[in-house]
């Protein structure tokens, strides 16, 4: 298995992250609490949800390049976070 994809597709899980690290100047309400711990939990999740999706292709026996894995890793937590939101509230 190459590893050097799933290292690709963690770091590509770590770009949503910072650019939220760069919106902050613009946020006036609602700063977050850096001291929290809950607040770095995305830094963590995020690159293993990537790196997770992209071993889940490469036990499939899919064949792509590291600029697929990369997008793979980049795109998973959207499409989870999209999907966790879909998710209809129960009344």
């Amino acid at each position: 298995m190459d590893m050097e994809l799933i290292f690709i597709g963690a770091g590509g899980g770590l770009p949503l992250q910072l650019l939220s690290l760069l919106e902050l100047p613009n946020i006036e309400k609602d700063r977050p609490d850096f001291k929290d711990w809950v607040y770095y939990i995305p830094y963590v999740v995020n690159p293993i949800l990537g790196a997770f999706i992209v071993f889940v292709y490469l036990k499939t026996k899919t064949e792509f390049n590291l600029v697929l894995a990369l997008h793979i890793g980049t795109s998973a937590p959207v499409i989870l976070r999209t999907m966790a939101s879909s998710i209809p509230k129960i009344k």
